[in-house]
């Protein structure tokens, strides 16, 4: 787990010193570019034993397992169609799975960096927040499906802020080619006209309270499409398996968002800020229904990225610099707990193991 530490401390020192010198910003995004490669060579050279779920994928690779199923049975099948051609696609060339991890964690990565890179106020603070999160950077590690999707859905947020929207509808519908859950990004295009306000956080909360009781029943219609979900219909971390990352999750959302709402209240914010703000809420209320099912979690990660986002957003609105550096030093004392409780105390949350390289096992004959 050392490396794991030693990243975190990295990227800590790199958000320290780009809060510090703001006015040398565009002299530390130099930066950028080696922190990314450091992020290639540790996901893209690891082993098939950093991951819960990463053995499944490398052990299908290896054989060569997949097929294209027939039309009928694509619904119900356990891949998804990018998947499974990219999979073959790569099975072409060799059957060591280093290549296949290589360029799933490339592609996540690069549509990583190159968001946070264009969107963020601060981008080591929103890389720090991504390597720790909950969800995140770990998450990607074992489930590279869903890894990848996410990364998608969030290339195509940038393009629809841009206003490119063949591009964002090109990379959003590529989302549930990856994994099936990432039909939930189409809500992206609708959010990007919502403005909230008073009466819009009081009908949705309200309406959100109303429904909560009601979150297993609602999402049998979402498992009635694609049944190989059904076992995160009937699980709640929360409730059943005393897995208590969804009640951590919703209470720091949850502060995040009224401290946030208090912060820029009176401030007028741009478009893109607008619909960061939103897709943040609609985070922290996905986050919230996984006290009910595990199900909704899938559709939680999509929305939270924005955090990374978010809270460096709302950080520079803060005008009074010693409150900031407060809520900075704050802010990093929250992460590395988080990353504390996921890497050393609570690793089955999201099957966080010890880290083993192929480079390592290549040198030494392992």
């Amino acid at each position: 787990m050392t490396i794991y530490l030693l990243m975190f401390v990295y990227i800590s020192f790199l958000a320290f010193f780009s809060l510090k010198y703001e006015d040398k910003v565009k002299e530390l995004g130099f930066l950028v570019l080696p922190t990314f490669f450091f992020f290639l060579i540790i996901a893209g050279f690891r082993t098939s034993s950093v991951g819960g779920d990463l053995v499944t994928y490398v052990n299908v690779f290896k054989w060569n397992d997949l097929q294209i199923p027939d039309i009928s049975k694509i619904f119900n099948y356990r891949f998804e169609m990018g998947y499974i051609l990219s999979n073959l696609f790569l099975r072409s060339f060799t059957d060591q799975y280093t290549l296949l991890l290589f360029v799933y964690a490339f592609i996540t990565l690069i549509a990583w960096f190159i968001v946070l890179y264009k969107h963020s106020k601060n981008v080591y603070m929103s890389l720090l927040i991504y390597f720790s999160s909950l969800g995140l950077f770990f998450y990607s590690l074992s489930n590279i499906r869903q890894g990848l999707a996410i990364a998608l859905s969030f290339l195509g947020f940038h393009y629809l802020v841009k206003n490119k929207k063949i591009l964002a509808w090109v990379f959003i519908l590529l989302t549930p080619l990856f994994h099936t859950s990432g039909i939930v990004c189409l809500l992206f295009f609708p959010l990007k006209k919502i403005v909230l306000n008073k009466r819009i956080y009081q009908f949705v909360f309200l309406a959100f309270l109303i429904i909560l009781p009601f979150i297993k029943q609602i999402a049998t219609i979402f498992i009635s499409f694609f049944p190989q979900y059904t076992s995160y219909l009937e699980s709640s971390w929360f409730l059943e398996s005393n897995k208590w990352a969804p009640v951590f999750l919703t209470i720091w959302y949850g502060i995040v968002l009224v401290f946030g709402e208090l912060v820029i209240r009176k401030q007028k914010l741009s478009t893109e800020e607008e619909f960061i703000r939103t897709l943040f809420f609609i985070s922290f209320l996905f986050t919230a229904s996984t006290l009910q099912t595990s199900l909704f979690g899938r559709f939680a990660h999509y929305f939270t990225p924005f955090i990374c986002l978010y809270i460096p957003m709302i950080l520079s609105k803060i005008g009074d610099k010693k409150v900031q550096w407060i809520l900075f030093y704050l802010i990093i004392l929250v992460y590395a707990a988080i990353f504390l409780v996921i890497v050393y105390f609570k690793a089955d949350w999201y099957h966080v193991v010890p880290y083993r390289s192929v480079i390592v096992d290549w040198l030494f004959g392992n």
